[in-house]
């Protein structure tokens, strides 16, 4: 008996102990989990993991070890609110410990309320060492860009060159120019318009001058006030458009880039969707710009944008985005007669670049001469094609000058001017490139990466035609259908049998 009694101990014993060993992994598993929490995205669009750009930020800030902090003011009747704000903080917090949320509700909290002058629900305020910034409705594209801006410590001002006919930053229509101002301006830039027939130069709080699709060449006194602008520093985005701007093209040679004039020819956009005129970029250079760039793009009625080998003096240009293998360029006798077959004698086979950057060493720019329209010579041709980014000390002729560092010019041109219009802005990967490239150009290569998208719901605009056969199908043809074979199996049951 008293062996039956003991053993029973013995094993009650053992089931209490494994019981208890059982439910003490249960719970260090579950510490360990909540002290290192992982996230797994199932969904096929990415649609709770965080873009490439905001990861990047939170980066910056954790490289520079400057913690940030958010308080965010829900009413507690906005419970959904607040779970999905909870849900999108969760996902930045993730990639670094030095981020921390707090929640408050403005009743209970009031006095907390009351010290950060919240009036309005919800509020989000960021805190980062001595700057806040202010939200009042969240989604991951507006957090990353105040976010941006608590990183930034002074203000960036683009200009949108007119004038001549550019695309207009005001215009709202398909081939507007405004979806493009106002990511700038969301990218934490201002922006503003110039016109340099009114004024002799380019404002000294330029960073970026924007030449966006003119239809008219500037003027020689134009031309000196944007050579002026480069040779201090400044930045230049061109945007061409075929068949046009003579005299730009040429002036744009002094900078190593050689547009000629054509059109680009692509088989691949036709499968793609697209037509002929609308290439598709699948190529890339390692370049700040398209580093890591993965997305395709597309540059309606393009012109080829080659670099000029060796290029002048002082000038490191190289060939960024190129279109397919099966491209081809044509010239404008060629597209006005409508035959787009390729010929060796006038026409470029792909790939075909039409997008190039550049950078102007100051002092080498010095030495050129200052007519606007000078064409690039051999004589000039001394540079090689490597292109670096970095700042230089340039060999001035003041002694003194030698030790004070200079700031490079950058300029970029792109063939096609239609890539960044309202139209086809967030067709796949323009506005990631467009903005990559207003980036680097404002020497903010930190931000250069794939950005959030907005998950607010875009409508789908259909045509008359399209309109039509969504009504047609599912209201009449579907519907008649079954009718048919209704009518059509009633009437074969109804047969006699044959005997």
């Amino acid at each position: 008996m008293t062996d039956i009694m003991r053993s029973r101990a013995i094993k009650g014993g053992g089931l209490a102990l494994g019981t208890l060993i059982f439910f003490a992994i249960i719970i260090a598993l579950q510490y360990i989990a909540v002290q290192n929490p992982v996230r797994w995205d199932v969904t096929k669009t990415g649609r709770h993991t965080l873009a490439p750009q905001s990861r990047q930020v939170i980066e910056i800030f954790k490289q520079k070890g400057v913690p940030v902090s958010i308080l965010a003011f829900y009413e507690s009747k906005d419970q959904k609110g607040r779970e999905n704000t909870q849900d999108l903080l969760d996902r930045y917090r993730d990639v670094s410990k030095n981020f921390t949320y707090t929640f408050y509700d403005p009743d209970r909290d009031r006095a907390i309320a009351l010290q950060n002058k919240v009036d309005s629900y919800p509020t989000i305020i960021l805190k980062a060492a001595d700057k806040s910034e202010r939200l009042n409705s969240v989604d991951e594209e507006s957090l990353t860009n105040a976010l941006a801006r608590l990183l930034r410590k002074d203000v960036k001002k683009v200009y949108f060159l007119k004038g001549h006919g550019e695309m207009n930053p005001s215009d709202t229509g398909d081939n507007g120019f405004s979806v493009a101002k106002g990511q700038i301006e969301k990218q934490n830039y201002k922006t503003g318009d110039l016109i340099l027939l009114e004024t002799p130069e380019a404002p000294k709080d330029a960073t970026t001058i924007i030449i966006a699709g003119p239809k008219t060449d500037p003027m020689d006194n134009e031309f000196k006030a944007i050579q002026n602008f480069v040779k201090r520093g400044g930045s230049l985005l061109v945007m061409l458009n075929p068949f046009q701007t003579p005299k730009l093209s040429e002036f744009l040679k002094n900078y190593g880039f050689q547009t000629t004039d054509d059109i680009v020819v692509d088989k691949m956009s036709q499968a793609l969707g697209g037509d002929y005129l609308m290439p598709v970029i699948t190529t890339y250079a390692q370049f700040p710009i398209t580093r890591n760039f993965t997305v395709a793009c597309f540059f309606p009625q393009t012109r080829s944008v080659k670099t000029i080998s060796p290029a002048p003096s002082g000038i490191q240009a190289l060939e960024l985005a190129k279109t397919s293998p099966v491209s081809w360029t044509i010239n404008e006798k060629q597209l006005k007669s409508g035959i787009a077959d390729f010929d060796e004698k006038t026409g470029i086979k792909g790939p075909v670049p039409v997008m190039s950057v550049s950078t102007v060493t100051p002092s080498a720019e010095n030495q050129e001469n200052s007519a606007a329209q000078k064409p690039v010579t051999s004589k000039d041709n001394r540079a090689n094609n490597n292109m670096k980014d970095e700042t230089v000390i340039p060999k001035a002729a003041d002694p003194t000058a030698k030790d004070k560092p200079t700031k490079k010019g950058r300029i970029v041109v792109v063939g096609s001017s239609m890539f960044a219009a309202n139209r086809f802005f967030k067709l796949q990967g323009n506005a990631d490139l467009f903005l990559n490239t207003v980036s680097w150009l404002a020497e903010d290569e930190n931000l250069i990466a794939i950005r959030p998208k907005s998950e607010k719901a875009e409508p789908i605009v259909l045509t008359g035609n399209q309109s039509m056969l969504s009504f047609l199908v599912p209201v009449l043809i579907l519907p008649l259908i079954w009718i048919v074979a209704g009518i059509a199996v009633f009437v074969y049951r109804r047969k006699p049998a044959r005997a």
